[in-house]
């Protein structure tokens, strides 16, 4: 069996002990397998201090030119990428093209954003500088510059692709160089793409490592100026959090973690309407989508009581068809695949259970045996599962569905009574989220609730009839908009365009008189 070697200090090292054997989730069939790596510290030493220098060396557009590169280097290879995906991650084919188009899209996003940047290396400039005090000739004026350390990013299991070459591409572009670890269960996807990159000869010494199998000692070689991020569970982000290297060296830590995301339907939709239309299609998109593996997916449903009915049955239609079409992904004419791993699927199992102490079942069994195109009992496949919540229980703080993600194609309906207090007070159960969406027409609900629900969250999508033609479902992430959350959701920031550089950049004040700013920046 194929073993997949993991790319440490500029050599591939196909690990050692037992291995972790990869299968496809869906037929449950052996892949390939991953071992554990050895000599972490010189791996990290090697890419802080081979790889640092290397990329911080380049000037800042040209690091956004060896992205633009790369993304043209993936979407070259994108079908090979796709059947790999099918086969390890359970994927579609088009919830596959959704984690590998992301990828590109990244890269080529920061290619953009290098072409606005200087074409020297060095600092960025941030603001304009300021007198001291009133009628001062001194002056203090912010720079940004690389951290002399490595990136090292610990990814999930969900988007193999988007994942780890998104982070990469923010802490490349920002002059970092990086040590990748992704989750193994589906890191044959992974591999590959770190494969492509580092056999193109486009990046750098030292630019990018990767880490297959567990993380071992890696986080006691953590160093000052290293950041560390990670996507994943609350768990596991909080134990990051609280590791005794990394509070020791206080270095910079980012947190993805669970994300009970809500829709809040506005009293103004009406069934029939595409405002309508398009709540019931985002809805089935999100639970679906990658077998509802998002952490931007939607888990509540927040819908005035006057209208629970229509909307339920309209998604009711939607969700039937998907059911029947669940199975091996490999077969193009089925629409949902299975989860990831057999404990994803027992995961999913468990919190549907915890959930159902608080709500009723509308649609879907966790315990179906027959998918199409599988025998029965193989693969880890859940169909689809709506629940519903009463009005009362709907605003309980402490309700399952407010306090549980279950991490697959589950969602809860949410009655309320169409107040923006009601929605705000069910929104905000969820202690913080990475997205919200509010559907309506009503200008006056809009205002009133995006001041409510922002500060429970990360990004708010505001949907419209006049937008419904055009609008995409909540859960995409783009390279121009904020990746993050408060609260349960992590409390981290990526992405965003120029300001995602600010997680691997220093901000320091430059405190001196005017013109000699001016000198050692360049104004002059």
């Amino acid at each position: 069996m194929k073993r997949l070697s993991s790319d440490l200090g500029g050599a591939w090292h196909p690990g050692q002990g037992q291995a972790a054997v990869l299968v496809n989730p869906a037929t449950q069939a052996p892949l390939c397998e991953v071992a554990a790596a050895s000599g972490l510290g010189e791996a990290l030493h090697w890419a802080r201090t081979t790889g640092g220098p290397n990329v911080r060396g380049l000037t800042w557009r040209r690091r956004g030119e060896i992205l633009g590169t790369l993304a043209k280097l993936l979407h070259s290879a994108r079908e090979e990428l796709i059947t790999i995906a099918v086969a390890n991650g359970g994927n579609t084919r088009g919830d596959a093209k959704f984690d590998i188009d992301g990828a590109i899209g990244v890269l080529a996003g920061y290619a953009s954003v290098g072409a606005t940047l200087p074409d020297a290396a060095g600092h960025l400039v941030d603001g304009e500088s300021v007198p001291l005090h009133k009628g001062s000739k001194l002056r203090a004026q912010h720079v940004l510059t690389p951290r002399h350390g490595a990136a090292i990013h610990i990814n999930a299991f969900n988007f193999p692709a988007w994942g780890m070459v998104g982070k990469f591409a923010v802490a490349f572009c920002a002059g970092v160089p990086v040590l990748s670890k992704p989750a193994t269960s589906t890191a044959m996807l992974a591999a590959r793409i770190a494969e492509i990159m580092l056999a193109s000869g486009v990046l750098p010494e030292g630019a990018f490592s990767l880490l297959l199998g567990p993380a071992g000692d890696l986080l006691e070689h953590v160093g000052r100026q290293d950041v560390v991020a990670f996507t994943g569970s609350a768990d596991t982000g909080a134990r990051i959090r609280g590791h005794q290297r990394v509070v020791a060296t206080n270095a910079r830590v980012n947190i993805e973690a669970d994300s009970l995301n809500a829709v809040v339907i506005g009293p103004d939709v009406q069934p029939g309407s595409e405002l309508f239309d398009l709540v019931i299609r985002d809805c089935a998109v999100e639970l679906t989508q990658k077998a509802g593996q998002k952490c931007t997916a939607t888990r509540r449903i927040v819908v005035p009581s006057a209208v629970l009915d229509d909307l339920r049955d309209a998604l009711l239609d939607r969700l039937q068809s998907i059911a029947a079409k669940t199975g091996d992904p490999a077969d193009e004419n089925n629409r949902m695949g299975p989860l990831s791993s057999e404990a994803q699927q027992r995961d999913a199992r468990s919190g549907i259970a915890m959930l159902a102490s608080r709500t009723r079942r509308v649609f879907g069994d966790p315990d179906r045996k027959a998918f199409a195109g599988v025998d029965d009992g193989v693969g880890y496949f859940i169909e689809p599962i709506l629940l519903e919540a009463t009005l009362e229980a709907a605003l309980e703080a402490t309700a399952p569905f407010h306090q549980h993600e279950v991490f697959g194609p589950v969602a809860t309906l949410l009655p309320y009574d169409g107040s923006v207090e009601a929605a705000a007070a069910i929104v905000s159960a969820g202690q913080g989220s990475l997205v919200g969406t509010v559907y309506a027409d009503d200008r006056d609900f809009t205002t009133r609730a995006t001041l409510a629900l922002a500060p429970s969250l990360g990004r708010l999508v505001l949907a419209s009839e006049k937008i419904a033609a055009a609008s995409m479902a909540p859960g995409c992430v783009f390279p121009v908009a904020n990746h993050g959350g408060p609260g349960r959701a992590g409390d981290g920031s990526e992405l965003g365009g120029k300001t995602g550089l600010g997680l691997y950049l220093q901000r320091t004040t430059l405190q001196g008189g005017a013109a000699e700013l001016a000198r050692l920046l360049g104004a002059e």
